[in-house]
C-alpha cells in the first residue's frame, strides 16, 4: 500500500494562499505527501491564481515531487514530494503575479538542502496584496538569519501591476542549522530609514512622497532618513517604505501609488501603519510574524515573539503553539518546534510509487522518441531522485536529502536534475550517439542540440551528466518529451521518470495543459499517468515531424498523452 496522505482543508485560518504555501513547504521539507482541497475557498476567486500554481509548480520542480491538479483555478492538489535538490531555478510567475509569496514557498525548503541554490524569480515585485522585494531584503531575510537562514536578495528590475515584468535573484547558502529565536521586546535606540521609488514616472513624485512622510514622522517627534530612486521597470508605479530598526529587530511598512492616488496619501499609509507598530512595544511587524512561523515550527526548542497584531494567517501549522491575544490585536506567539535540522529527514525504507492518477506497483521499464525512438527507462519511488532507461527494477535504498544509500548503506552520489547549460551539449550528443547506434535514437548534430538547448533537462551525477530528456512544445496547449536517455551504468534507479516528471512540472508552469510521448514501450508512460490515443490526434505532430520519418506509413510506435 501507499504511504498515507494527510488531507489539509485549505480554507482554514484565513482561507488563502498561505495555507497552500506553508503545507506543500512543509510537505516538501517532511517528505510526507499531502493532499490540499478547499484551496483558496474563502476568496472571490477561489482556486490556484498564477502565483499560486507557480509556488506548486516550483516546490515540485525542488523536491521532484509527483502532483496532481496544478493547474489554474484548481481547488485541490496532491503533493507526493521526494528529496530536495538545491540547485539553480528559475521561475516566470507571469504578469504581476507576486515573487515575494513564490519565494516565501521556496526558501525554507532549499535553505535546508545539502547545497546552495540560485533562484531567479520574475512577475510582479512591488503589487498589492503581497510583501514588497523590498520587505523581503530589508526586514525578512535579516529575521531569517536570525533563525539560520541565510540567503541574499537582489532585485534586478521593479515589476509594478498590472505590467509585473520584474525580476529578483536570491541566493541561498543551504545547509541551514536552525536555532529558536525570541522577538519579544524593542529597547535601545530607534533608527527610521526608508525608500521613496518611480518608475517611469516623474521624480517629482517620489521626492513628494518622501517631503510629506519626514514632515508627518518629525511632527511626531522622529527623525528619519528616506533615499528617492528611481527603479528600472518596464511598468509604472510609485512606492514608498519605511523600516524601524531596534537593536537588531526590523519592522517594515509600505504603500504602493496608483492611478488617481495622490502621493501624499500613498506616504501618509506607510507612515499610518509605522505609527501604529511604534504605539506598541511588540518585536514583529503582522506580517514578519506571519513568515516566521514556519521556520520557528522547525527550530529545535521554543521560540516566542510578539506581534502589533494578530492575524489569521498564523494558527495554521497544526504544530504545538501558543497565541495570546485577538485577532486584529496585539499578542505574542509561543512556538515548540520541531527540530527539522538540514538534511536530517530521516532514511525510510523503500516506498511504493504514487502516480499521476493512481497509485500502483512499480513501472516496467520502457522507452520514448526523441526524434524517433528513446531508450528503456524506469519509474522511481517517490522519495528519491533516481535514474532511467535501460535498467531493471531498482533496487531497494533509502532516500535522504543529500545523499541516497543502497541496501548496503555504500554512500553513492546525490543525482541532480536541472535545466541544461551549453556547456553540457557535448555530453548530450554523446548520450544521443550511443543510443543512436543501437536504433533507440536518431544522430542529432551538435548545431540541432544547440538549437534545441533550452528544451532540455539533465541528470547529473558527481558532476557528470548521466541522463537527458527534452519538452519540446508544438502549440499553445501541446507539447511532447522527448530524447529521454540514461547510461546503463545509471540505470534502474528511477532517473528516467524523475526526468520525465521534471518536463511534465514545466509544462505545467507554462501553461501547455497536455504533453504527449510516442514509444515502444507504452507501459512505462501510463505508469506515469499518460493513456494511449491515435496519432491523428496528434496533427501538430505529424505534419512538423513524422512526416519526415522514414517509418511515416508503417509506423509502430504508441502515441500516449496526459494533462499536467
Amino acid at each position: 500500500m501507499g504511504e498515507p496522505v494527510l488531507t489539509i482543508d485549505g480554507s482554514q485560518g484565513e482561507g488563502g494562499g498561505q495555507v497552500l504555501r506553508t503545507a506543500l513547504a512543509l510537505s516538501a521539507i517532511r517528505g510526507v505527501p499531502v493532499e490540499i482541497h478547499s484551496i483558496r475557498a474563502r476568496r472571490k476567486n477561489p482556486g490556484l491564481q498564477p502565483q499560486h500554481l507557480t509556488a506548486v509548480t516550483a516546490l515540485a520542480a525542488v523536491s521532484v515531487a509527483r502532483v496532481e491538479g496544478a493547474h489554474l483555478g484548481s481547488n485541490r492538489v496532491r503533493f507526493v514530494p521526494g528529496p530536495i535538490q538545491p540547485g539553480e531555478y528559475r521561475f516566470d510567475v507571469g504578469t504581476a503575479g507576486s515573487t515575494a509569496l513564490v519565494l516565501q514557498a521556496l526558501l525554507v525548503p532549499l535553505a535546508l538542502a545539502g547545497g546552495p541554490s540560485r533562484i531567479t524569480l520574475t512577475g510582479g515585485t512591488h503589487v498589492p496584496w503581497s510583501p514588497p522585494a523590498d520587505y523581503m531584503q530589508e526586514v525578512w531575510l535579516p529575521a531569517l538569519a536570525d533563525l539560520g537562514l541565510c540567503a541574499r536578495l537582489d532585485v534586478g528590475r521593479w515589476g509594478f501591476y498590472p505590467k509585473g515584468g520584474g525580476r529578483i535573484v536570491v541566493e541561498v547558502e543551504g545547509g541551514a542549522d536552525l536555532r529558536p529565536i525570541a522577538l519579544l521586546h524593542r529597547s535601545g535606540g530607534l533608527r527610521l530609514r526608508g525608500v521613496s521609488a518611480v518608475a517611469n514616472l516623474p521624480r517629482g513624485i517620489a521626492e513628494r512622497q518622501r517631503d510629506r512622510a519626514l514632515r508627518r514622522l518629525a511632527a511626531e517627534g522622529r527623525d528619519a532618513e528616506v533615499a528617492v530612486t528611481e527603479a528600472e521597470s518596464p511598468g509604472t508605479g510609485s512606492f514608498l517604505m519605511l523600516v524601524a530598526e531596534v537593536a537588531g529587530l526590523r519592522a517594515g511598512f509600505s504603500a504602493l501609488g496608483e492611478r488617481g492616488k495622490p502621493a501624499e496619501q500613498v506616504a501618509d499609509e506607510a507612515v499610518n501603519a509605522l505609527l501604529e507598530f511604534l504605539k506598541g512595544g511588540a518585536g514583529c511587524d503582522p506580517h514578519l510574524a506571519d513568515q516566521l512561523i514556519l521556520p520557528m515550527a522547525l527550530a529545535p526548542g521554543t521560540s516566542r515573539l510578539t506581534t502589533s497584531r494578530v492575524t489569521r494567517h498564523l494558527p495554521i501549522l497544526g504544530c504545538p503553539m501558543q497565541i495570546g491575544g485577538e485577532e486584529g490585536s496585539p499578542g505574542a506567539v509561543t512556538v515548540e518546534g520541531m527540530g527539522r535540522r538540514a538534511e536530517s529527514r530521516e532514511p525510510r525504507a523503500e516506498r511504493p510509487e504514487v502516480r499521476a492518477e493512481s497509485r500502483g506497483p512499480r513501472a516496467e521499464t520502457a522507452g520514448t522518441r526523441a526524434e524517433s525512438r528513446e531508450p528503456r527507462a524506469e519509474r522511481p519511488e517517490p522519495g528519491a531522485l533516481p535514474a532511467a532507461t535501460n535498467g531493471a527494477q531498482a533496487g531497494e535504498r533509502r532516500a535522504a536529502t543529500s545523499e541516497i544509500r543502497n541496501p548496503k548503506s555504500e554512500i553513492v552520489p546525490s543525482p541532480l536534475i536541472r535545466k541544461a547549460r551549453a556547456e553540457d551539449v557535448p555530453a548530450i550528443q554523446k548520450l544521443v550517439a550511443h543510443f543512436a547506434v543501437r536504433g533507440d535514437l536518431l544522430p542529432r548534430t551538435l548545431n540541432e542540440l544547440y538549437q534545441h538547448l533550452r528544451d532540455f533537462f539533465v541528470c547529473q551525477v558527481d558532476g557528470e551528466v548521466v541522463g537527458i530528456c527534452a519538452l519540446s512544445v508544438y502549440w499553445e496547449d501541446l507539447a511532447e518529451v522527448r530524447s529521454l536517455a540514461v547510461q546503463e551504468a545509471h540505470g534502474g534507479k528511477g532517473l528516467g521518470a524523475t526526468l520525465v516528471n521534471a518536463c511534465l512540472v514545466e509544462a505545467a508552469s507554462l501553461g501547455v495543459r497536455r504533453v504527449f510521448a510516442l514509444t515502444y514501450r507504452p507501459g512505462f508512460f501510463e505508469k506515469l499517468g499518460f493513456r494511449s490515443i491515435d496519432k491523428r490526434e496528434l496533427p501538430q505532430k505529424i505534419w512538423k515531424d513524422c512526416i519526415k520519418c522514414a517509418k511515416f506509413a508503417c509506423c509502430d510506435e504508441t502515441a500516449l498523452i496526459r494533462e499536467t
